[in-house]
């Protein structure tokens, strides 16, 4: 199997998940989480976090809509039992340059369907990024779908300062990249010498 495929398998259960006792809170929304997600990193799962607010309907859908400014690049979906999904593409209006060429498609939406998130639950609904953009955050919409017909848009935002709104977008703020560390970076005294020495005298120096 795959190791991306294997590591999803870890991260998501199949059956939605209870609270057990209370209903989800009034102030619940779709969210993402990730504890991978580094600016310009590789190979992180993002876990769309999905509470049913309702107490007379079960969720039966979300759409998420991916970014494509700042496009995600290899998205994988990971299989969650009793939901099917449905992924689509589009082209991008400018092209991201990577090491194996130019990407010109990228994910832009993703759609589950075919389960229920039951009265007082939530579900994750998880995919796999290959490659993230080096951009500091990433804000996705989404749609959820109660099975009364209802549907609340997950799109807003709001200025830097604002109150939250009260349908606000998912947004995922990426971790910076870990900088070498200040012993890998600075030559020892010895190497430093050596690199200053004719070739001949190396072994002498040293």
């Amino acid at each position: 199997m795959p190791h991306q495929l294997r590591r999803l398998a870890t991260v998501g259960i199949g059956a939605p998940l209870l609270v057990l006792g209370v209903a989800a809170p009034a102030a619940a929304h779709v969210t993402v989480h990730s504890y991978e997600a580094v600016r310009g990193g590789s190979d992180a799962v993002l876990s769309f976090r999905t509470p049913n607010e309702m107490s007379n309907a079960t969720t039966v859908k979300l759409q998420v809509f991916l970014p494509t400014r700042t496009p995600l690049l290899g998205v994988l979906v990971q299989p969650l039992d009793g939901w099917h999904f449905a992924v689509k593409n589009v082209t991008l209006r400018k092209p991201v340059q990577t090491d194996d060429g130019p990407i010109t498609a990228a994910v832009s939406e993703v759609t589950w369907t075919g389960g229920q998130i039951p009265v007082g639950g939530y579900q994750d609904f998880n995919i796999d990024v290959s490659d993230l953009p080096d951009v500091p955050l990433l804000t996705f919409k989404a749609l959820q779908t109660y099975s009364n017909g209802q549907v609340v848009r997950w799109i807003e935002t709001a200025p830097a300062g604002q109150p939250e709104p009260a349908h606000p977008a998912p947004t995922l703020r990426l971790a910076a990249p870990a900088r070498p560390s200040a012993a890998s970076s600075t030559p020892t005294i010895a190497s430093a010498r050596s690199s200053l020495l004719p070739v001949d005298l190396v072994d002498e120096a040293a």
